[in-house]
């Protein structure tokens, strides 16, 4: 098997889509997120000088004189190397388109959600403006090494992550993927310019970068249209007439959820419209004007930017090879479980994840056996917290409550009492979390699903188990409905380990095309954002 890393890309080719089977999705009309690839590269004739050469020791003096770009030594080393020291921003006329396509991204790299201050922001602007004054000015080994210096750091923040080496600081135990900036420079020396974001980033990347630049555009053509969060609105049923819901017809259009309609009537557009809204921000998919369609309604543009931006970071750090295969993805704050084959969704349903206090942990394991009619082994803080306490005051405790001593512990008897339900899904890790049924199944009627302990609760676990041993014709639907509901513990190895990745995404593309928001639950995009913000 390739190395779980390689794999951890498809949690973001279609990452995030819609509930499969959970419930049906209104009629709608789709804001697609189409990609370009060529967009955004650093495109041109692109290639090594070969009568341009210069003295390897100008690389150490550069950096002498340029500190902030001495992380990138290794990188100078290797590519001049490999091109023998050649000039590769110009050419005999001078400095090469390429070198106007770097400098202009570098400018403009708001477009792509970098924060981050330009390094020798000056020098590279004079730089810009004696390009573009005159094309013909003489090489210079100053400006060649800064362009290198710049497209290096460029392409770290826009396909790397900027802070991609401090991930596990903040949490994101997900293996990280490893992007070589000299391959990468090399590559557009040797490969057309469409080319070079397919092996740098990832496509939901891309389409997240669009709807970014969307935000950006209406953001500076526009003022916010906020609305009342309380009286009238929450008040109105369809068929009614209102001059706010002109407003609120603007601002939906504004978020691109309707087309421009005028009309103060509380028509069939104006449902359609906020059902698309409610859908794309996790809410019951009605046409209600309720307080939490008001409430995401009214999140001003600018914190939706930034939101895409800290997003967009996070799958930056995602590999962007592409090797099919076989696995599920948790989106914690999308409360939702995806199902994939051959890197397409071929199912999903809702999930309930742990409370702010016993947070669900961001990491990837291999989901390796199924327990049907499992015993529930209850932690020792458990016992300490609840169980003792509870058998001090009620002898029969244990009893009402189905469980029985299990050597100096405590365990739940198999059945529908059962806080794991009748199966768990198990996939080793030092966390201890797996997947599992509940018999709380009430609890998936919430939009916030933040419950539990830290493990995640399945809204459809036997079709789950259904997916997971299809390929053992023994197990069929009925038996697996049988060995849920025997109350007999029975685990079950899988033929093949399949991979679960558990991620943290509160922004994100779905598989039609709409831009989907979420609540930062474990409130991680705050300090992401302070961190993508420092110079």
């Amino acid at each position: 098997m390739r190395p779980t890393f390689i794999i951890v890309f498809i949690l973001s080719f279609c990452l995030l889509c819609a509930c499969y089977g959970c419930h049906s999705s209104p009629a709608k009309k789709q804001v697609k997120a189409s990609v370009s690839h060529a967009d955004t590269l650093i495109k041109g004739n692109f290639n090594a000088a070969p009568q341009l050469k210069f003295d390897s020791v100008a690389i150490a003096d550069f950096l002498k004189k340029h500190p902030s770009l001495n992380g990138f030594a290794a990188e100078y080393a290797k590519f001049y190397r490999i091109n023998k020291y050649h000039y590769v921003w110009y050419d005999s006329k001078g400095l090469t388109e390429s070198a106007g396509n770097l400098i202009n991204h570098v400018t403009i790299q708001q477009n792509d959600g970098i924060l981050k201050d330009i390094p020798y922001k000056e020098d590279f602007l004079k730089m810009t403006e004696s390009f573009q004054s005159d094309k013909t000015t003489p090489p210079s080994i100053a400006v060649e090494l800064m362009l290198t210096g710049q497209y290096f750091n460029y392409a770290k923040n826009a396909w790397g992550g900027a802070e991609a080496e401090k991930a596990k600081d903040i949490g994101w135990y997900l293996p990280r993927k490893k992007l070589s900036y000299t391959d990468l420079l090399a590559h557009n020396l040797k490969s057309d310019a469409a080319s070079i974001e397919q092996v740098a980033v990832i496509p939901q990347y891309m389409m997240l970068k669009k709807a970014l630049n969307h935000y950006q555009q209406v953001e500076k053509t526009e003022p916010d249209i906020l609305l009342p969060s309380k009286g009238p609105l929450s008040m109105l049923s369809p068929g009614d007439t209102s001059a706010l819901l002109v407003q609120l017809k603007n601002r939906l259009r504004q978020l691109g959820d309707s087309t421009v309609n005028f009309s103060n009537v509380y028509d069939t557009l104006l449902i359609n419209a906020v059902m698309h809204f409610k859908d794309r921000h996790g809410l019951k998919p009605d046409g209600k004007i309720n307080s939490p369609f008001l409430k995401q309604l009214n999140v001003p543009l600018h914190q939706r930017i930034n939101q895409i931006i800290v997003n967009l970071e996070r799958m930056r750090w995602i590999p962007a090879d592409d090797h099919g295969g076989e696995f599920l993805l948790v989106n914690i704050p999308e409360f939702k479980l995806h199902y994939y084959i051959n890197n397409s969704p071929e199912w999903a349903c809702s999930v309930v994840v742990g409370k702010s206090m016993t947070k669900t942990v961001i990491f990837s394991g291999h989901l390796q056996y199924i327990v049907f009619s499992p015993y529930w082994y209850i932690p020792p803080s458990i016992i300490q917290k609840e169980i003792k306490p509870g058998i001090a005051r009620n002898p029969n405790y244990l009893a009402n409550h189905h469980m029985e001593w299990n050597g100096g512990n405590v365990r739940q008897l198999p059945g529908k009492e059962n806080s794991l339900g009748l199966v768990k899904f198990i996939f080793p890790n030092s966390n201890n979390i797996y997947l599992h049924d509940t018999p709380s199944k009430s609890l998936f009627n919430e939009d916030v699903r933040a419950f539990s302990h830290g493990c995640i609760r399945v809204e459809k676990p036997e079709e789950l188990a259904e997916l997971l041993l299809k390929q053992n014709p023994a197990w069929t639907p009925q038996k697996i409905r049988a060995a849920m509901n025997r109350g007999v513990e029975q685990s079950v190895v899988l033929k093949q380990k399949i991979p679960v990745y558990i991620g943290y995404f509160t922004a994100f593309v779905d598989h039609n095309g709409a831009l989907n928001f979420r609540d930062d639950i474990y409130q991680r995009d705050e300090p992401l954002l302070k961190m993508l913000m420092k110079p």
